[in-house]
């Protein structure tokens, strides 16, 4: 299979449509890791995947790698840049990614609560851009304690301050501070991540019903899948599955179909294997909620593409 050329600037700045019938809205590059694989089982799977930079905490690559990948393979890489709150990131931050061609933006570790007014300049230029904005909400992973796994396992890591300096609390990226933010900027589309997670579903219902520029993420649902010996190595469980209803039936999800979107936090340095196996999962968790095709492409595709501006 021939991958793509590498695209110049001007050609990744435009909204050119992605052909791609998934597109993940959520996906990471691990720190000096081929990518080149990874897009070779996205192609294979039919998936676009919006890939985004969040700070060094958790081996992801920077900006810069982001860009750089989407230039190398513009159907399949949609790049989204990372702004560090409180930590050197502002309105001229959103300004260069745009300049650089960035469809979106994420944000993650700020150094105060989400919607504390310092960082509504940023949030301004975003909506006068036109640029989505990917909150991580809820619970973080400890990012210490993912490097030191990286160090024990020989993979790269990357260059990061000393971790009791972060100054980091998950308390500060709560679904609730995203509230504030769609109400005060509402041309301003704002996705929170992680809908599926412990103590975070019930808030983020609530806020993407009343909310219409507010949307969210669904990463969580990818494993409704058990692991096994097969050529594929996996298969969908079916005790799984009713794990996941028995909290998504409740909210009545077939009536958020047009607010929800695929997505799966996958890293690049995953096994590919597993990458086949989230939609597999999320495919049968979609179709056990009763969500009519017309929902499911939405959800895979549709909101995606027109919050980022490829359609």
């Amino acid at each position: 299979m021939e991958l793509a050329p590498q695209t110049g600037p001007n050609e990744l700045r435009k909204g050119q449509p992605v052909n791609a019938e998934i597109i993940d809205y959520h996906a990471h590059i691990a720190y000096k890791v081929d990518i080149e694989p990874f897009v070779r089982k996205a192609r294979e799977l039919g998936v676009a995947m919006a890939v985004n930079a969040c700070g060094p905490w958790w081996g992801g690559d920077d900006n810069d790698a982001v860009e750089a990948a989407a230039r190398r393979f513009p159907d399949t890489i949609i790049p989204v840049g990372f702004v560090a709150l409180g930590r050197g990131g502002g309105p001229e931050t959103v300004e260069d990614l745009h300049r650089r061609g960035f469809k979106g933006l994420k944000m993650i570790a700020p150094v105060k609560d989400y919607d504390d007014h310092d960082y509504f300049p940023v949030y301004a230029k975003a909506e006068e851009l036109g640029m989505p904005i990917l909150f991580h909400t809820g619970v973080v992973a400890r990012g210490d304690v993912w490097l030191k796994r990286l160090e024990e396992e020989g993979r790269p890591v990357p260059p990061h301050d000393d971790p009791r300096e972060w100054n980091m609390s998950s308390r500060r990226m709560e679904p609730m501070c995203v509230d504030g933010i769609a109400r005060a900027f509402p041309d301003l589309n704002c996705v929170m991540a992680h809908f599926g997670s412990t103590g975070r579903r019930d808030v983020c219902e609530g806020l993407i019903r009343w909310n219409p520029n507010l949307y969210a993420d669904m990463t969580s649902y990818g494993w409704a899948i058990e692991l096994d010996d097969s050529r594929k190595g996996w298969h969908i469980e079916q005790k799984h599955v009713d794990y996941f209803l028995q909290f998504l039936r409740p909210m009545r999800i077939h009536q958020l179909a047009d607010k929800l979107i695929y997505g799966t936090d996958v890293n690049t340095s995953n096994d590919l294997r597993l990458y086949e196996a989230t939609i597999a999962s999320h495919k049968a968790i979609y179709e056990a909620c009763g969500i009519g095709e017309e929902g499911r492409r939405k959800m895979s595709r549709d909101t995606a593409a027109r919050l980022l501006g490829l359609d």
